[in-house]
């Protein structure tokens, strides 16, 4: 195991920078996700950790060893590090077992365990012992991917690197192999980073997540940091969606809204127009139809049901809109007169 640590990177194709002074890092054995959208520079910065496109300046260091920038430039080949790219890339012609060992000595590797014996420890470890003699294309999209991690983690890389490898298989098989991608990186004690623009698989697979904007790391954390504590309405838009109440009135630790005071995260600091609006997560509220007496918050205007939840979106008395998140239907439904709370602290963004 390694830790990866890249600082102030500049990476283009000729032109100008895909990668501007990006900074990230990840400790030996964490799981590090970047995620932003398409054309944000993540696969470009995942090719100048693997070595594979020259560094305009900056640095990226491996554990204590240097291997690039600063005059140093070291090649792919000695940087110790596997990777998995979104179609697997597997050879046609050669068997399941022979693409596994492909990356390894003809007799032995590296700690002297005889070829056969790391390909046939691969292949049980990825559940596919029984496949070793097929060839690709008899192998289900997930099967092949499972023969492409098996493939990175054969030499024992210091750092495995997974370039969106989940992205063209179906949703279901998707979330099932990311988590066994997951479990199987931690049996391996391998640090490993991942790059998707699909926020729910890096809030559900990291340790750490960097979100990466217009080729820079704008905020890096763990998941729960990015998701409760933003820096920025950009971050938080990206993780998730976000329903912005305008504040009419300020507190030491609250402001106040249509639906009443709101509690303050302490590490909110916008100021200027910012300060004007609190942002919120459509889980933090609480809806109900209300009943005879009951304080009414607004009007049911949609109810858009997936099954294990529900959005309800509400129209406030001042006009506002509010997407709630809700278990099932939530009990309420369109027209519906209804009561609106908040839990939880809201972010001045």
């Amino acid at each position: 195991m390694t830790s990866v640590h890249v600082r102030d990177l500049v990476v283009g194709y000729g032109g100008p920078p895909i990668v501007r002074a990006a900074t990230c890092s990840v400790d030996s054995g964490g799981f590090l996700a970047i995620v932003g959208a398409s054309g944000s520079g993540k696969t470009t910065l995942l090719r100048a950790i693997a070595g594979f496109l020259p560094v305009t300046s900056g640095t990226i260091t491996l554990g204590d060893r240097l291997v690039d920038g600063s005059g140093v430039c070291l090649p792919p080949e000695r940087r110790g590090i596997g990777i998995v790219t979104q179609d697997g890339s597997l050879f046609p012609h050669l068997t399941v077992a022979r693409n596994v060992g492909f990356g390894l000595p003809r007799r032995t590797s590296a700690d002297g365990t005889p070829t056969r014996e790391r390909v046939a420890e691969m292949l049980d470890m990825v559940g596919l012992a029984d496949m070793a003699e097929r060839s690709p294309h008899e192998l289900s999209g997930g099967q092949q991917q499972r023969v492409a991690l098996a493939r990175a983690l054969a030499p024992r890389p210091d750092v495995v690197l997974l370039d969106e490898p989940f992205s063209a298989l179906d949703a279901g098989l998707r979330t099932e192999l990311a988590a066994e991608v997951r479990e199987l990186l931690t049996v391996a004690r391998t640090t490993a980073i991942l790059v998707t623009h699909d926020q729910g698989e890096a809030l559900s697979l990291a340790d750490q997540i960097g979100l990466m904007i217009e080729g820079r790391i704008v905020q890096q954390g763990t998941p729960e940091e990015l998701y409760q504590r933003p820096g920025d309405l950009g971050v938080a838009a990206f993780l998730g969606e976000v329903v912005l109440l305008p504040v009419i009135d300020h507190g030491p630790d609250f402001v106040t809204t249509a639906l009443g005071r709101v509690a303050l995260d302490g590490a909110s600091g916008a100021s200027g127009a910012a300060a004007d609006r609190l942002a919120l997560r459509p889980e933090q509220f609480t809806v109900a139809a209300a009943g005879e007496g009951a304080q009414v918050s607004g009007e049911v205007t949609h109810v858009t049901y997936h099954g294990h939840d529900s959005m309800v979106d509400v129209r406030l008395v001042d006009g506002t809109p509010v997407r709630i998140r809700v278990l099932g239907t939530g009990g309420v439904h369109p027209g519906d007169a209804v009561s609106v709370g908040v839990r939880g602290l809201g972010r001045l963004l």
